[in-house]
């Protein structure tokens, strides 16, 4: 597996919110970043977070090793004998 340089990687940005119930993890904007950008719209966040107590932002870098090729579809999973639904 190659490495990728860290200006060909994307990053998201995880907004991570403290609760009395627990913690809540939420990707800002569902957006993937290149670095720079991610770091600069990081220290956005953090300058304009107003409750640091309760929220907090991190850098997650994307990684799509889990699927290092598409997944294809067998003859046997193409051949179910499925009936047409009635409506």
């Amino acid at each position: 597996m190659s490495k990728k340089p860290l200006d060909e990687k994307q990053f998201f940005i995880i907004k991570k919110e403290d609760y009395s119930w627990g913690k809540n993890y939420q990707i800002h904007d569902r957006t993937m970043y290149t670095l720079t950008t991610a770091v600069r719209k990081l220290l956005a966040l953090d300058t304009l977070n107003e409750d640091r107590e309760k929220t907090s932002y991190h850098l997650q870098e994307v990684s799509f090793s889990a699927v290092e090729k598409p997944l294809v579809l067998t003859d046997e999973v193409k051949k179910t004998d499925q009936e047409e639904l009635p409506f």
